[in-house]
């Protein structure tokens, strides 16, 4: 992310601003700890949620246009047509998917009416899948392949023949009072969307993965995200990607 907030900011032109990595492997907390007492961080980049939007300033444009809301499943290698007749949400909710506690995407799926298997460690819920513990793992389209590769010594595979949906929203989120900077960004993305940079930007990056899935015509499995503030701007079409068609 750090190229693209150097190549937003710098149609700020007026301005001399600075890009400068904090670190890695900083828990995400950390980091809006930091940024909340200005302690040398001022730009984090995380999903969405009512209760970031409430103590931060976001930057309503989706940086990564919804694909963390795209999810194929991982399954059992003997049980790869898992979802070959799943065709509606009822048969759907009826299969159990495992996520780490703390997830946002575990309320998701909760608020949706399904029942989730809960684990404590994250590399501990692909032997609980391999050992038949729930039934699916859902992953993002940017994490399933590498999680496939990184586990293929398990009982697991990628699911063939769904993809589930829910929107989401990663932003640019600065100190609730860097009103200066929240302007700046936006009107950089604004302006990079524009001109067709970001989205330039943006396919170098994900283009691979994203055709991947659309050369693989998956049936969509559509649910609801409840944990999005209203301010989502999701009537600005041109913002997100689909894969359906």
């Amino acid at each position: 992310m750090s190229l693209l907030l150097q190549h937003v900011l710098s149609y700020s032109q007026d301005k001399t601003y600075q890009i400068q990595p904090f670190g890695d492997h900083i828990p995400k907390d950390r980091f809006f700890a930091l940024l909340a007492k200005n302690d040398g961080l001022d730009v984090v980049f995380a999903g969405s949620s009512l209760e970031r939007e409430h103590l931060y300033l976001a930057v309503h444009f989706p940086i990564l246009r919804g694909l963390r809301g795209w999810r194929i499943p991982l399954v059992r290698r003997n049980n790869q047509d898992l979802f070959k007749d799943v065709h509606t949400l009822d048969s759907f909710k009826k299969l159990i998917p495992g996520q780490f506690h703390t997830w946002s995407d575990t309320q998701v799926l909760e608020a949706n009416g399904i029942t989730v298997t809960k684990g404590t460690d994250y590399e501990g819920l692909f032997g609980m899948l391999s050992k038949g513990r729930f039934d699916y793992f859902p992953r993002s389209i940017l994490e399933v392949d590498s999680d496939y590769l990184n586990h293929k010594n398990l009982n697991i595979a990628i699911e063939p023949n769904i993809i589930i949906h829910y929107p989401t929203a990663y932003y640019f989120f600065v100190n609730k009072n860097n009103q200066v900077l929240a302007n700046d960004l936006l009107a950089g993305l604004e302006a990079a969307h524009l001109d067709g940079s970001f989205n330039k930007l943006f396919m170098r990056y994900y283009g691979e993965q994203i055709n991947k899935v659309l050369d693989t015509k998956r049936r969509i499995i559509q649910l609801q995200n409840p944990l999005l503030p209203k301010t989502t701007p999701l009537e600005r079409s041109e913002l997100w990607i689909r894969l359906d068609n």
